[in-house]
């Protein structure tokens, strides 16, 4: 099964198998990960699921919606690779995924 790296906030690695279809959001909250609030539930209304990617994962993903995009002005520190774990949809191409979950949510 496919899986991803997450550096949680207290910058511990953790691998977490996910199921092609999940959100990120899913796998890691299916797998204990702490560090992700996800106060909304999953319905990019807010921005407390707020993770970086790596760059080398650039143009393998969607580009984030509008509404996304509106959330992440909202995300603490927002950087280029910053994305919303409820947003963004896992496939097999994403197998070896690294992405590093916001220090801070709000």
């Amino acid at each position: 099964m496919p899986q991803l790296t997450c550096i949680d906030p207290n910058e511990h690695a953790i691998d977490v198998v996910f199921q092609p279809g999940e959100t990120i959001l899913q796998a890691t909250h299916r797998a204990g990960v702490d560090g992700i609030l996800a106060e909304c539930g999953g319905g990019c209304s807010c921005a407390t699921c707020h993770v970086m990617l790596t760059s080398d994962w650039d143009g393998t993903l969607s580009a984030p919606s509008s509404s996304e995009a509106d959330m992440l002005s909202f995300a603490v520190d927002p950087t280029p690779q910053s994305r919303l774990a409820c947003q963004v949809q896992l496939n097999e191409q994403h197998d070896g995924l690294t992405l590093t979950i916001a220090k801070r949510q709000y």
